[in-house]
């Protein structure tokens, strides 16, 4: 049974989440450049008045959809990474353990990126903020300290893999590679269903085994 993030809205919040989901589709699919408050508004079935009462502007929406993607992401990822925080906490950890956990932390990414019930949108917006834009919607950010958490959690794991032979900046390149097999899954993903591999949950299974197949060889590999 694959797990799902029910989020709930109160009274009168029902239009501004059906923007929302309207807008991270729209961002996801075409790009912060190429989408209008206009575009949003019709698709969304609102007047233009009412992205200006909840998000003032477009950049103001663009960041609301960046927290709202962010909060389903690390929702799923919170377990597995308050577990990896603990064992951080740990001097005496065994490398085993550490990676154990980093792969870990990679399955839950992969469940929230091709297991969720939004089709991928979420995933696509993510991959999205960071390509170039003539707007700077990479530059743009919302609040929400998980992602570095995230991110520190990664590199403080490299670190402690490698026996602290990596720097810093070093590690962080590295689980960027690591990391850059699920964005390479992903943006894939329209051309293996046009090959007959549609997305089913024993396919999910299966990139689980096979990326953590790759990542276990590349993380032995600097270990120290």
């Amino acid at each position: 049974m694959r797990r799902t993030v029910e989020v709930g809205y109160p009274r009168g919040e029902e239009t501004r989440a059906r923007i929302l989901g309207v807008a991270v589709d729209l961002f996801g699919t075409k790009g912060f450049d190429s989408v209008s408050t206009r575009d949003i508004a019709t698709a969304s079935s609102v007047p233009p008045a009412s992205l200006r009462y909840y998000f003032a502007n477009k950049q103001g929406l663009y960041i609301a959809c960046l927290e709202h993607v962010q909060a389903l992401t690390f929702k799923l990822m919170e377990a597995e990474l308050a577990a990896a925080e603990a064992l951080l906490a740990d001097e005496h950890v065994e490398i085993d353990r550490l990676i154990e956990s980093f792969c870990a932390l990679q399955d839950a990414r992969i469940e929230s990126m091709l297991g969720g019930p939004d089709g991928g949108t979420a995933a696509l917006f993510t991959i999205r903020h960071d390509l170039p834009s003539d707007g700077d919607a990479g530059r743009l950010s919302g609040d929400n300290t998980n992602v570095s958490r995230l991110g520190a959690c990664y590199v403080r794991m490299m670190m402690r893999i490698s026996g602290n032979t990596l720097d810093g900046q070093s590690a962080l390149i590295v689980t960027a590679l690591i990391n850059g097999q699920l964005t390479n899954i992903f943006v894939r993903r329209i051309r293996l269903a046009e090959m007959g591999w549609d997305i089913t949950d024993e396919r999910i299974d299966w990139m689980k085994r096979t990326v953590r197949m790759h990542t276990k060889a590349i993380l032995e590999a600097y270990r120290a």
